[in-house]
This record gives structure tokens, C-alpha cells and sequence, in this order.
């Protein structure tokens, strides 16, 4: 049931599966390869047998017939009787010697290992788990059975429940190896693939864990070298991040300036690598794609496999290679540059085709605007057939429209129109939004799912043209206005101060979240709980007052999502409830005199100093903020609006999947299709041979959509020198310790003080800003989510600074100048 890899060869397969028959036969052999053992697929099939679960499958599974959705519901089941089953006395005590074996309370990795022949490795991508710097036996068994549980993941499930395998005879090895603390890692190719030259070897390579060039998480070095040593060609990624150990799994931290402007690996290293790796293709006989990793100038081979398709490889690993294609001499005017810096915030990420259709639906809407009064705006961000996203360098023009400027300028300035025109149409909308609840997607036909997404997709077009031409063009072009009223008060203040105290849909969602904290501290039971880590469904289900209290605010709030302008791929807090726990478990953490947001800004004692100041011209000046304010409300509403707009279109989108593939999974599927593609696709009834091609080029392109996106973002950014320039969001001056948030598992890391440096923020983030002395956001603008709580919680903010979260590091101390919108290293 376990064998050492040095017990295992190549042909072990069906045993130890793809990974631990490589490691066996490279260990054979003679190679570096960090010492470990396989749990064979016997011990998964032993572990089943000892929980009754291998008949739960047989039963369950002949039950479900080919119905996808019954047969995804079983997976949930079955992952956890797998969690909480217990290992056969002999098989647990085998794993535990053999772990002890490893050396005092070793760090491991704990892989999945594919066993059937005809199921390779790479057909899984992503669908069986690895588990990185597993320490103690206890994680090394839970890490055992969670690789178990992978091999019923709903990817996993649904792959073979189309590819026709029989779900029950698949089975599952577990590799369990001896971590290498690298300080550098990557791949090494043994054939070159973007040349086919055969003297030739393709290295990537960069700091710390393998993980990071393997997830393409960052864009690595890339070295040509001949197989006698000499270094052809050299091309110096931009490394950002690094892979290292954490206290329990793994984290991601920035990497020094110095040390990413610089070759990640030395003329020695490269050629060891060279050498091991030379020796690893002759003993296959064929070429090979090998992860490798260096500690202490030792060489640590990690995995191999064989380069079985060219074509593939061509495709997967010269990435790197393929970025500067799209990036490459392009220089972005710094107009260009300030406006696509805010819209970085609501592009953090590349989209898949459909969802930037959407996107584009919104955005678009205000090049519409300006070409009406004669500026000619280039579309951007652009995309290309394989739905690789980048930026355009084409500069503004003009056309004969230019002669009404003036006109149209005025009727935008004008706000008692355009205080009307929002009255109207909000009212308008949220009747059709309204009449959008009602319908019900789950039995839709494919004719009435066409009609509703060319419906939702007019419908956002006219909102977001009357969000911005009535609401946000009006409030931009007053703003030096309003800032030159406001200043006659207090020189630091803004245009922006006129919203304290509003009641927007930021603000409402934050003041509900708060009166959520302050219903559970009553309940000591409900409020240890949350604490404790329960997920929403259990607290739903054992608690009536919570069950009670998040009921009316998901019909307040629900609609609230992660991404605001990504349709396909945001999520509501209706989609993922554990959202709101996120939120709540900081709040329910820090003093209970604190629940409630205290500011020392009041809007009542500007406007009474407003009146002294401006005395008889002040009842006019009131009026004009009041609509001031307004817009603002229209600008959070209506983007409101579309949230819950795109939550329906998920719901069409999805049954859209099921009628034209088979399955919900739309990422995957016809997100990968541009919105007029999809609409031909319905008219048809089917997917034609062309659309499948599409949808398969662009999966297998997405990987590189998300470096090119991320390789563009330096296009936008100015990332030299010590000094990173943003835009002001709230006013003040703080020096502090840096805490980065790269997302909201890591709030945990925050203290009292701390400068939060993140990406970007949304309501989620709200509890953090009661604990940062201040907020530095790599993307956004004076409008953004962590401009309006900044501004709320009095503390200075600086965003789209483009690289805060790669450039320091935690415990780094920093400046933050939110009068100038600068922030320095000190």
C-alpha cells in the first residue's frame, strides 16, 4: 500500500500514478530528486472500503444515470465522508512511520498522482489538489484525505462524466515528498519549443517555490542555452512575487527591487541544471519538461515528464516569450494612463470574451459621450481574436462634433436637468430591474435565454450611458467648482468632502454590516461561533436570529458583488454568503465600542460654516450641493443596478451552458464566446465546429490573456525610484508599518496602526479601515470604494499607485502623503 519512490518505476502507473512513477524511476536512476513516498491507489482503495464509502459510490453513482447535477450533488456528499473518514489502523500506521522517516517533523508536499494510463496527469489540470509545506502527521493525513476528496471535485466529476469514464472504477495515488526550501525554481525544457531546435533548452526561473512559475502566478526569466553550456539568449522577467514557506502552507511576498531587475540564476547554476537535466533526457530517450529547484548551489530535481506534443508545449511554455509581442515598444499617452489607472480597479484581472463584452457595454458608453462633443477617444483596453487583453497606444482625435461642444458641455453643467433626467431614469430602471427578479432562468428556453441577454445587454448599454452623461460627467466637470467653494472653509478639503455623510449604497452596506455586529454581541453563542470559523450555512442553520438578521440584509444587499464590473466572473453576497462572515468575523474581533463608524467630519457644521462664509449666495450654493451629493447616490445606485442585472445574466449564462454543452460550467465554456458569437450560436440552436475551436483556442490562450494583462499594467504605471505618485483619496499625512491584503483570508494579518496595502478594496474590506492608520491601493481613483471609507473613517489614502503590493513588504515603513497622493519608502 506504500512503496519508497526507489521501490518504483516508470511503468507503475495504475500503482503510484504519473507523478510517483516518475519520481520512482528518476530516484532508479540515480537523480537528485527530494527523498519521499507514494501512498499507492491499494491504500486509497483500502481507505474507502474501511468507511463503507466504496459502496456509497457504487449505489450512488448507478443511481444517477448521466444526470449532472444529481451526480454533482453525490461528489458533495462523498468529499465529505472522505474528510472526516478514518484511515484502516495498518495504513495509518504505515504513513506515520514512513513520514518519521523523513526526518523530525519535516515539511512536505502532499500531491494527487493520476493512476490510470489512459487518464495522464494533464488531463486533471487542476483538478486534483497539491498541498505545499505540510508539517506534523496529523496535516500530512488530513493532506491524504483532502487529495482523496480532489479526485471528486465537480471539475474532476464533470470531465469524466463527458469524456464517458466510469466514475467509480477511477482511482487515486498520493505522493508524499520532502519539501526543498528553494531560493530560486522553475522549468527547464530539454528541447527548445518555440524553435524545435533540438541542441538548444528553454530555462524559466525565478525566486523562492517552484509554485510560482508552474501557476504562471509570475513572469519569470527566460534563458536559450545549447546543451555544451553557452547562454544564447537572456530575457529578465519581472519576477514580483516569491513563493516561500509560512508558518503553516505557503505565502506569497514581494521580491526586492534589486533582486528583480537581476538575473535570477548565475552562469554555474545553469550550467548544473544543464547537466542534471541532460541526464535525465538521456535516460527517458526523449525530450522532457522538468521542475527543478536550487538550495545551497545543489540541483533538487522535482518532477518529470515527457514533452509528448510540441505543438502543446509551443502553446503553454514560451508565454513568457509571447508577452513582449504584445507589449513590446508601446508607449501610452499620460492621459491614457490617468484614466485607464482608475479603470485598473474594475479590470484588476483579465476577462474571459463574454464577460469583457459586458464590460465593454459599460465602458464604452463614455467614449460615446465624449465623440458626441467631438473628442475621439481610442476604445480601451482592447482585445484580440484569442481574447488577449492589452491596451491601445492610439491618441484622441477629433471630429466635426467638436463645433457643439460648447452646447452640450453647458446642458451637462446644467444640474437642475440633469437632476430630472436622473429622477427619471433611476425610476425607470429599477421598474425594469425589478421586472428582471421575476424571471425564472432554471427551465428557460434557448429562445427566451436569447432574447433575455439581448435584452440585459440594450438594458446596460442605455444605464450606463445615463449613469455617466446625467450623473458622472455632470459631478466631473463641477468638481474644481465645488473644490474651490469648499476650500474657503478648509484649505486641505476636497469636491469630495460634500459627501460626508451620505447616504450612498457604500455607506448603507457598511452601516448595515455594523448593526449586524451589534444584533450578534447580544448573542454570545452566535457571535463564538462566527468566531470560531463556522461557514454561513452552518450558522444559518443552527442560529434563528442570525438566520433572521442576514435575511433582511441580503434583501437590502444581496446583489453586492466582489467585482462590480465583471458580469461573468463577480460574485454576490446572494452567490457566496461566506462573504459576509469575512466581514464580520474582524468586527466581532475588535472592541465593541468601536461598532459603530465614527467620524470627525459632520456635514451639518460644513454646510452652517458654508452659510457664514458665502452669506446671501449661500441658498444657491446649497442647492447646487444637494445635487452634488445626488449624483453621487445615482452613481452607487445605478451601478447597483447592473449588479444585480449581471446576477440574472449569470443565471441565463449558466442555463445557456447547459442546453448548448451540457454543463453549468461557463467558464469554461461559452464565456469563451464573444457576445455576438453567442447570439449567432442561440439563432443556430447548436455549437458549430467553428464556435468549438473558438472556445478551445481561447481556453487554452487564457493563461497568456492573464500575463499580457498583467505585463500591460506596466504600461500604465511609472514603477522606477522610491517614490510611488498616485491620486489623493482622502486627505492627511501618516507614517506607519506596511500590511499587505492580498485578498480576504489574509485579514487576520492586520494591526491596530498598520498602513493596509492592497490591490484594491470593496465593502468587504470595510472592517480594516477602523484598524489602518491609513490605505495605499495599487489601482482606483478620488471615487473609488477605499476613497469613499477612507474619507469616512478620516485616515489619509493614496490610490493607483500601480505596484504598492509588489514593491514593499510587510513591516516595510512608508509615508503616506494623501494631500499629494504620494507614497515614500522610509
Amino acid at each position: 500500500m506504500i512503496l519508497n519512490f526507489d521501490e518504483i518505476k516508470k511503468e507503475d502507473v495504475l500503482l503510484a500514478g504519473g507523478k510517483g512513477a516518475n519520481l520512482g524511476e528518476m530516484t532508479s536512476a540515480n537523480i537528485n530528486v527530494p527523498s519521499g513516498f507514494v501512498i499507492t491507489s491499494d491504500g486509497y482503495r483500502d481507505f474507502l472500503k474501511e468507511n463503507s464509502i466504496d459502496i456509497f459510490i457504487e449505489n450512488e453513482i448507478k443511481k444517477s444515470g448521466n444526470d449532472e447535477k444529481v451526480l454533482l450533488s453525490i461528489a458533495e456528499h462523498l468529499r465529505n465522508k472522505i474528510k472526516s473518514g478514518k484511515f484502516p489502523k495498518l495504513l495509518e500506521n504505515t504513513i506515520r512511520q514512513k513520514y518519521f522517516s523523513l526526518g523530525d517533523n519535516v515539511r512536505v508536499a502532499v500531491r494527487s498522482s493520476a493512476t490510470a494510463e489512459d487518464l495522464p496527469d494533464a488531463s486533471f489540470a487542476g483538478q486534483q489538489e497539491t498541498y505545499l509545506n505540510v508539517q506534523g502527521i496529523e496535516s500530512v493525513l488530513n493532506g491524504v484525505r483532502s487529495c482523496y476528496a480532489s479526485l471528486w471535485g465537480n471539475r474532476a466529476v464533470s470531465y469524466r462524466l463527458h469524456q464517458g469514464y466510469d466514475q467509480s472504477s477511477v482511482s487515486i495515488a498520493v505522493v508524499i515528498q520532502e519539501m526543498v526550501e528553494s531560493e530560486k525554481a522553475g522549468v527547464l525544457f530539454t528541447v527548445n519549443p518555440v524553435s524545435k531546435k533540438e541542441n538548444e533548452m528553454l530555462i524559466n526561473a525565478s525566486y523562492g517555490l517552484g509554485e510560482s512559475v508552474v501557476s504562471g502566478r509570475v513572469i519569470a526569466d527566460s534563458y536559450i542555452v545549447d546543451k555544451n553550456g553557452e547562454i544564447i539568449e537572456v530575457a529578465i522577467g519581472s519576477k514580483e512575487t516569491q513563493i516561500i514557506y509560512g508558518e503553516k502552507t505557503t505565502v506569497e511576498v514581494a521580491v526586492y527591487d534589486n533582486d528583480r531587475k537581476k538575473r535570477a540564476l548565475n552562469d554555474k547554476e545553469i550550467l548544473e541544471l544543464i547537466k542534471s537535466c541532460l541526464n535525465i533526457e538521456k535516460h527517458y530517450k526523449m525530450p522532457m519538461d522538468i521542475e527543478w529547484a536550487i538550495k545551497d548551489d545543489e540541483v533538487y530535481i522535482l518532477q518529470a515528464r515527457a514533452i509528448t506534443t510540441l505543438k502543446h508545449s509551443i502553446d503553454s511554455l514560451s508565454e513568457d516569450n509571447l508577452v513582449q509581442k504584445y507589449t513590446k515598444d508601446k508607449k501610452i499617452n499620460k492621459s491614457t494612463r490617468k484614466m485607464m489607472s482608475f479603470l485598473l480597479e474594475k479590470m484588476p484581472f483579465a476577462y474571459r470574451v463574454l464577460d469583457f463584452d459586458y464590460f465593454t457595454a459599460i465602458n464604452d458608453q463614455k467614449v460615446n459621450i465624449l465623440s458626441e462633443v467631438g473628442i475621439v477617444l481610442p476604445r480601451n483596453p482592447i482585445i484580440d481574436d484569442d481574447g488577449i487583453q492589452t491596451f491601445s497606444d492610439t491618441g484622441k482625435q477629433i471630429n466635426k462634433n467638436i463645433f457643439k461642444f460648447f452646447k452640450i458641455l453647458n446642458k451637462m453643467k446644467d444640474f437642475d436637468d440633469c437632476y430630472h433626467k436622473c429622477s427619471d431614469f433611476m425610476e425607470e430602471y429599477e421598474s425594469q430591474i425589478e421586472k428582471v427578479k421575476s424571471l425564472n432562468f432554471e427551465n428557460m428556453t434557448l429562445e427566451e435565454c436569447k432574447k433575455f441577454m439581448e435584452y440585459s445587454y440594450i438594458l446596460l448599454q442605455k444605464l450606463a450611458y445615463d449613469r455617466f452623461k446625467y450623473a458622472l460627467f455632470p459631478s466631473v466637470l463641477n468638481d474644481k467648482k465645488f473644490t474651490k467653494i469648499i476650500k474657503k472653509v478648509n484649505a486641505n478639503y476636497s469636491s469630495f468632502d460634500f459627501y460626508w455623510g451620505l447616504d450612498n449604497k457604500t455607506s448603507a452596506v457598511t452601516n448595515d454590516i455594523y448593526e449586524m455586529a451589534c444584533e450578534i454581541r447580544k448573542n454570545e453563542s452566535l457571535k463564538r461561533d462566527i468566531i470560531s470559523g463556522e461557514s454561513y450555512k452552518e450558522l444559518y442553520e443552527n442560529h434563528d436570529d442570525f438566520k433572521d438578521i442576514t435575511d433582511k440584509f441580503m434583501r437590502d444587499n444581496g446583489f453586492k458583488s466582489d467585482y462590480n464590473c465583471y458580469c461573468l466572473s463577480a460574485k454576490t453576497f446572494i452567490e457566496d454568503p461566506d462573504r459576509l462572515i469575512n466581514i464580520l468575523r474582524p468586527i466581532l474581533n475588535t472592541d465593541e465600542s468601536s461598532d459603530e463608524i465614527k467620524q470627525s467630519k459632520d456635514f451639518s457644521e460644513l454646510m452652517i460654516r458654508l452659510k457664514e462664509i458665502y452669506g446671501h449666495k449661500f441658498q444657491n450654493i446649497e442647492k447646487q450641493i444637494e445635487y452634488f451629493r445626488y449624483f453621487h447616490v445615482v452613481r452607487e445606485e445605478s451601478q447597483y443596478f447592473w449588479e444585480t442585472l449581471f446576477y440574472y445574466v449569470r443565471q441565463c449564462v449558466k442555463r445557456i451552458n447547459c442546453i448548448l454543452i451540457g454543463t453549468e460550467d461557463y467558464e469554461i465554456g461559452i464565456a469563451n464566446l464573444f457576445y455576438k458569437e453567442l447570439l449567432k450560436a442561440m439563432n443556430r440552436g447548436s455549437l458549430n465546429e467553428s464556435d468549438k475551436e473558438k472556445i478551445n483556442r481561447r481556453n487554452e490562450k487564457f493563461p497568456l490573456a492573464i500575463k499580457v494583462w498583467e505585463a500591460s499594467k506596466l504600461l500604465i504605471f511609472e514603477t522606477n525610484g522610491d517614490v510611488l505618485k498616485g491620486v489623493s483619496g482622502s486627505a492627511g499625512i501618516v507614517a506607519g508599518r506596511v500590511c499587505i491584503i492580498n485578498n480576504p483570508k489574509e485579514f487576520y494579518k492586520m494591526k491596530k496602526g498598520d498602513i493596509l496595502v492592497c490591490h484594491l478594496t470593496d465593502p468587504e474590506w470595510t472592517p480594516l479601515f477602523k484598524l489602518a492608520s491609513a490605505v495605499v491601493a495599487d489601482t482606483g481613483s478620488a471615487l473609488s470604494h477605499a476613497a469613499i471609507v477612507a474619507r469616512e473613517f478620516n485616515i489619509p489614502a493614496v490610490l493607483g499607485v500601480g505596484f504598492a503590493t509588489t514593491k514593499f513588504k510587510d513591516g516595510d515603513m512608508i509615508q503616506v502623503d494623501g494631500n499629494k497622493g504620494v507614497v515614500r519608502g522610509l
